[in-house]
């Protein structure tokens, strides 16, 4: 039965509004110039046809008995024949090939990872360093690590030969479907996983390369017909035996693009139109990097950008970025009376409270603004995102007695387990656990029970990965993340509950753990 898909589908002017809102304020950051989703090059990848043809959403049938297993290749896939498909040098060829740049893969990323050098011992004499002063990871403040071992990748000669330690290889693909926003701009994202060789033997050399490609929807606000080719295209690996069919339909759905979309792997997907002012929830999709060359263990977000370095040229760089959701630990402290952290504090208390204070972990959220954000998330240190050692002072004159009051005030003690109360410190933990670093590595700022308040705790994770080297998943990717994932994508591909599948998609206005 179609019941209420009609009442879903026809939000179109209502989430025309919200989308038209939401660029407000939010233009390209000076100097950026997206490059046109359209435009591809001559070869095997077809363009996009301009208005491609679209399920009817009133002849989507409710269909109860699909389901997704939450151990299947539909969210991870891990299998080496199906992997050895998707080198960091294939993706970043295709990128550069699509934004038709005068440039090799081999810079861009030594590129990337020349962003971590100070200027001057910079590679590359134009391409931002961690002690620019115009560097937009650390408008808010100075880089704590400058520079950073990583910057020793610029010069690397090994980063594409097989074997080498400086090499990256692909140790995951993984399914995001469920970041795909209410308002419909994208549908979800589609992420690989790349780990440096050397980790695979060094424990004290470790890189993590995560492209993690914001797919647009065709329609631009639809979702539940517009994005459903995408659903069902992850959806139809989780039984396909023969990795041949499921390496192919990958290499379809990221290099090719399945009819009606663009590839996944393209230079629009990983920030290009997105701008520092847009939280996580709203982006574009992104390059993360979480990198142990040195102590402490850290990790730092890029955006792909068309930059105008000088001269009016356009080149493509990955662009350092504050990273999401991660605010800065100072801000917590009720002793900094900054305008900036009293801001901070007030809008903690009053918009991010209430949504810390849920009693299911899928709807614990928080979003931070840009002004508050750090250019890196620190797991351990003086400059670690322990948010409750900096709030947690004097009582009664400290911000963790601020967040006691209102936690009494809106009541969302009511129904905890008895003896496991909604405190300012178990508040200030997830808080923590949103973050790049404490997400990663939770042990490191909870405890070896890694509690929440009020029922909750934080699954476990490998140390500081929740995927390793090895392809290895973390326990709380098994228990608790991929089937929430999993139950997301059936609801969706189920086409029953409307109201449902809205609730569970990415509201829009805040983060979820990622």
């Amino acid at each position: 039965m179609a019941y209420g898909l009609s009442r879903f589908v026809s939000r179109p002017l209502a989430a025309a509004a919200v989308l038209v809102l939401a660029g407000c304020g939010m233009q390209p950051e000076e100097g950026i110039i997206p490059s046109n989703m359209g435009e591809t090059p001559d070869g095997p990848i077809p363009d996009t046809p301009d208005h491609p043809p679209l399920p009817d959403p009133d002849a989507l049938t409710c269909n109860p008995d699909i389901t997704v297993a939450a151990d299947s290749r539909a969210l991870v896939v891990r299998d080496p024949s199906v992997l050895a498909r998707f080198s960091l040098e294939r993706v970043l060829s295709q990128i550069v090939s699509l934004a038709g740049e005068d440039i090799t893969p081999e810079e861009l990323l030594r590129r990337l990872f020349d962003a971590q050098n100070a200027a001057a011992e910079g590679v590359f004499a134009d391409n931002p360093h961690c002690d620019d002063l115009d560097n937009a990871a650390f408008k808010n403040g100075a880089a704590l690590f400058c520079p950073r071992a990583e910057g020793a990748l610029a010069s690397s000669a090994g980063l594409f030969e097989a074997g080498h330690p400086d090499s990256f290889v692909p140790v995951a693909i993984v399914n995001r479907f469920d970041l795909t926003p209410q308002f419909g701009s994208t549908c979800g994202e589609h992420r690989i996983v790349y780990a440096k060789t050397s980790g695979r033997t060094d424990p004290a050399n470790r890189v993590f390369l995560i492209f993690e490609a914001a797919l647009p929807n065709p329609s631009g606000f639809e979702v539940l017909s517009s994005c459903r080719p995408v659903a069902e295209a992850w959806a139809s690996l989780g039984a396909e035996a023969d990795l041949e069919i499921v390496a192919d339909k990958l290499e379809q759905l990221f290099f090719t693009g399945l009819p009606g979309f663009p590839p996944v792997v393209h230079p629009d997907h990983y920030g290009a139109v997105s701008s520092e002012s847009d939280p996580y929830s709203g982006s574009h999709g992104q390059v993360r990097v979480s990198q142990q060359m040195q102590v402490p263990w850290e990790m730092r977000e890029y955006h792909l950008k068309r930059l105008l370095p000088g001269a009016m040229k356009l080149a493509l760089r990955f662009q350092p970025v504050t990273v999401k959701n991660n605010p800065l630990p100072d801000l917590f402290d009720g002793a900094n009376d900054t305008e900036t952290a009293v801001s901070f504090r007030s809008e903690f208390v009053n918009m991010s409270l209430w949504d810390l204070g849920q009693k299911e972990l899928p709807k614990v959220r928080m979003q931070t603004g840009k002004q508050f954000n750090m250019g890196e998330s620190v797991v351990s240190g003086d400059a670690s995102v322990d948010y409750a050692s900096r709030a947690i002072g004097v009582a009664g004159a400290d911000f963790a007695s601020e967040i006691q009051t209102s936690i009494d005030a809106l009541g969302l003690n009511l129904d905890c387990p008895p003896g496991d109360p909604l405190t300012a410190e178990s508040v200030l933990h997830r808080a923590t656990s949103l973050t790049c670093a404490g997400c990663h590595a939770p042990q490191r700022f909870l405890g070896p029970d890694r509690s929440l308040g009020c029922g909750l705790s934080f699954p476990s994770t490998l140390g500081e990965v929740h995927i390793d080297e090895n392809g290895t998943l973390s326990q709380a990717l098994t228990d608790v993340f991929l089937p929430r994932r999993a139950e997301v994508l059936s609801m969706f591909l189920q086409a029953c509950d409307v109201e449902a599948i809205k609730d569970n998609l990415e509201p829009g206005e805040a983060a979820i753990p990622k």
